[in-house]
């Protein structure tokens, strides 16, 4: 399983960069884990793309795995509609 480490701040600017990121990650490991411990913001559009990333995975046939995250920051990926969160 793969793992990518999510930058400090995570929002709309850099919401490209992180989903480009995430597929690459994804394309040698079908397994990944978004690590949030180093997030200290975080907008919707990140939670969506979260959102994408997990379907995407599920879509493969693996599975994304969210660690590391505060309670304000798993209520809002579970309001983005993510689960398991």
């Amino acid at each position: 399983m793969k793992t990518i480490m999510l930058s400090r701040d995570l929002g709309i600017k850099k919401a490209g960069k992180f989903y480009s990121a995430a597929i690459t990650v994804m394309n040698a490991a079908p397994d990944c884990a978004l690590d949030f411990s180093r997030v200290e913001r975080l907008d919707l559009s990140a939670a969506q793309l979260a959102l994408a990333l997990q379907l995407e995975c599920e879509r493969r046939g693996g599975r994304l795995i969210i660690r590391n995250t505060n309670d304000t920051t798993a209520h809002l990926l579970r309001l983005a509609g993510m689960k398991g969160v």
